[in-house]
């Protein structure tokens, strides 16, 4: 498996601050997310609905603290959703994610996303790659190259959303085996 997994990442406040900015622009940079074929109001995402729009300076600050980290910071942003090379999903109950594998850029260099979970909800929404489940809790910081490994979030249950941002890099090929682990690496 080829995934990454950083416990903790973030702390609670870092992630409550992050949590509070994305549900206080519900009504400016959210639309209703995808969900097999059809546009359903119970996942809402930027990934759409950025265009021409840019994050606050905290989330900008926690992408560059995200790319040093895992060492993108030198590859190009995935600029072609969201804005800014970040994308936010928030979840409600009924809410899933279909399985699915992210674009490869225009120039077709792979995806690589690091993802954090900053509000977990009560039951469901579990994070399945490439057919495994991965464990993240608010604060984790998990990474893989989402463009060439399925993956796919179960429906959520409960009241309490969960928030997702998402960051990375198109990362050029011969760089790739830098971001493959190895499943005895997960946290």
């Amino acid at each position: 498996m080829n995934v990454k997994v950083y416990k903790n990442f973030l702390s609670n406040d870092e992630c409550q601050m992050l949590n509070n900015i994305a549900l206080a622009n519900t009504n400016n940079w959210f639309g209703f997310g995808l969900s097999h074929n059809a546009f359903i109001d119970t996942r809402l995402t930027t990934r759409l609905y950025m265009e021409n729009k840019t994050y606050t300076q905290e989330v900008l600050d926690v992408s560059k603290k995200v790319r040093a980290f895992v060492g993108v910071d030198k590859f190009p942003l995935i600029y072609d959703h969201g804005s800014n090379g970040v994308v936010v999903s928030i979840t409600y109950q009924n809410g899933d994610v279909p399985i699915h594998q992210d674009p490869k850029s225009a120039k077709g260099l792979p995806a690589y996303r690091c993802n954090i979970l900053t509000q977990t909800n009560e039951d469901g929404a579990e994070l399945y790659v490439d057919g495994k489940k991965i464990n993240v809790e608010a604060g984790d910081l998990h990474c893989y190259m989402a463009s060439e490994l399925p993956h796919f979030v179960t429906t959520a249950k409960g009241k309490t959303p969960r928030i997702m941002y998402m960051f990375g890099a198109y990362i050029p090929k011969e760089y790739w085996s830098k971001y493959e682990f190895k499943e005895t690496e997960l946290a």
